[in-house]
Formats: C-alpha cells, sequence, structure tokens
C-alpha cells in the first residue's frame, strides 16, 4: 500500500519515495504510475498498464483496492488529460519536448482518428524514444483512455509533413467522432 505520506513527497519531488511507490507498484505487475493534479482532490495517483490491454483488469483491481479519496489525493487506472496539454513540457534526458511545437497527420476514417506525430526535437531521439513522448503527448492532450478507445494508428516521425497540423487539433479530432 502506497502512504499518503509517498504521495505528498512525491509531488514534492522527493525522487526516493518516487522509487519506493514505483518498486510497490512494479510488484503488482508490470505497471506505470504517474501524479498530478486531482479533480476532485488536490493530487491524483494514476496506476496504469500503459496501453497494455492484458493488464487492464490488473490496474482496476488495484483501483478497487485503494484507499478512500480524500480532499488530498484521488486514484485513477487512466492518466487524465492535462488541463493546458499544449503547455506541456517533457523533460526528456536533459532536453525539453514541448507539446505545443509538436505537428501532426490526422486522418479520420469515421470509425477511428489515425495520426502520425513529428516533433523537431525527434531527430536528436531514439525511434523507442520518439513512441514514448509521442504516447505521453497523446495522453496528456486526449486521456489515456479517450487515445485507447478513439485513436487508431499511432505513429511518429522527425519530418514534418507539409499538410500536418497542431497535435492540439487531434482534440477536435476525436470530438468530432465521438459525435
Amino acid at each position: 500500500q502506497v502512504t499518503a505520506l509517498q504521495l505528498s513527497a512525491i509531488r514534492q519531488g522527493d525522487p526516493t519515495q518516487a522509487e519506493d511507490v514505483g518498486a510497490r507498484v512494479q510488484a503488482i505487475a508490470p505497471l506505470a504510475f504517474e501524479t498530478g493534479p486531482g479533480r476532485a482532490a488536490r493530487h491524483t495517483l494514476v496506476v496504469t498498464p500503459a496501453g497494455d490491454p492484458d493488464l487492464r483488469d490488473v490496474a482496476e483491481r488495484w483501483l478497487a483496492a485503494a484507499p478512500e479519496v480524500d480532499d488530498a489525493f484521488e486514484f485513477a487506472t487512466w492518466r487524465q488529460p492535462v488541463a493546458d496539454a499544449e503547455a506541456l513540457v517533457l523533460e526528456y534526458g536533459t532536453t525539453p519536448v514541448a507539446l505545443g511545437e509538436a505537428a501532426a497527420v490526422i486522418v479520420e476514417d469515421g470509425v477511428k482518428v489515425h495520426v502520425t506525430v513529428s516533433h523537431p526535437r525527434f531527430a536528436q531521439m531514439p525511434e523507442d524514444d520518439r513512441g514514448q513522448v509521442t504516447f505521453l503527448f497523446l495522453d496528456a492532450l486526449l486521456g489515456e483512455q479517450a487515445v485507447e478507445e478513439h485513436v487508431g494508428e499511432i505513429a511518429w516521425t522527425p519530418d514534418r509533413a507539409p499538410h500536418a497540423v497542431a497535435l492540439a487539433e487531434l482534440a477536435a479530432a476525436v470530438e468530432r467522432l465521438r459525435g
């Protein structure tokens, strides 16, 4: 069980507490975790299968066993959209990677929205890292659940296509799909 004291220390940037919580989450299954601002509480702890559908039920069981929500913490199994996602800057190693600089080619087919994301920093990143940053951007923009339910093919490239638009426009495409 993760304590409120550990969660508070994580929010204040204590890396030893983050490592401890990470180890506790990994003891359950190969899940990921993050903290952030809550919707009803001041903070949220998200324990997510990070896109692995085989682990979704494990995360849901974790949520069912989580402590009662209080004014300090709430809990979720899906990464939540970030309030001002266009201003989000991920610290990737020592390199800042701004969502606002990302572009996308968006294809709507009536069932799913398909996206190819480009970013000027991708040229300096290994392929796997480009993918990880792409998924973090999509989760921040739409929320993990919307990505899994409404986004189909996801690709990434360091080269911006001539007809690419701001990545933030993906949110409107998903809303059109939802109807």
